[in-house]
């Protein structure tokens, strides 16, 4: 792999940066002007990076993510992996029969969070912007999450809310696959 990186930054961290900059277009197999492109950031912009004449912006990097996906830690560290994992949305047709029984298993993996915590259901309750009742029948399954209780976990808590809903916590590697009861 061959780096053009010139000398006229004084920061090694941006040089190291601009080189991998130039690594992921060289992954993409494309010139400077179609990169650009890709990126949505006018192609002497992209060249003037490249070549230290221009201080690394924000709009370059929230393309690097959104765009191409690559991982911000690689981008300024060189440690992991160059892209994040692959988005797993193919569209594609399933057949899976558990995602009733998973999504009512939801309301046990909120209260890992409310654990994790040390939150009371009124706190918890209070940051879904709902009543305590409205939590506890949430939590057992005698109500459903609704867009207004997800956008308030997403708002409140880091987490996945696919893995919240429907998927596995890692200590729950051993959820029965088949024939669950409705």
């Amino acid at each position: 792999m061959v780096y053009i990186v010139n000398d006229k930054s004084d920061n090694p961290m941006e040089k190291e940066i601009i080189k991998r900059l130039i690594q992921i277009r060289n992954y993409y197999g494309e010139s400077v002007y179609a990169f650009s492109k890709k990126l949505g950031i006018p192609q002497p912009t992209l060249q003037r990076y490249e070549t230290f004449e221009r201080k690394i912006a924000n709009k370059l990097l929230l393309s690097l993510v959104f765009v191409c996906k690559v991982n911000l830690n690689w981008l300024f560290t060189g440690e992991g992996q160059m892209f994040v994992e692959k988005d797993n949305n193919t569209f594609e047709r399933q057949n899976d029969k558990n995602v009733r029984y998973r999504l009512s298993q939801a309301g046990k993996r909120l209260v890992e969070i409310q654990e994790k915590h040390n939150f009371l259901d009124r706190e918890m309750a209070k940051l879904l912007n709902i009543s305590e009742k409205e939590y506890l029948k949430l939590v057992t399954g005698e109500m459903d999450f609704n867009i207004d209780i997800i956008t308030n976990i997403k708002q409140n808590f880091v987490v996945d809310i696919d893995k919240l809903l429907y998927g596995k916590f890692p200590h729950q590697n051993n959820l029965p696959e088949v024939n669950q009861p409705s």
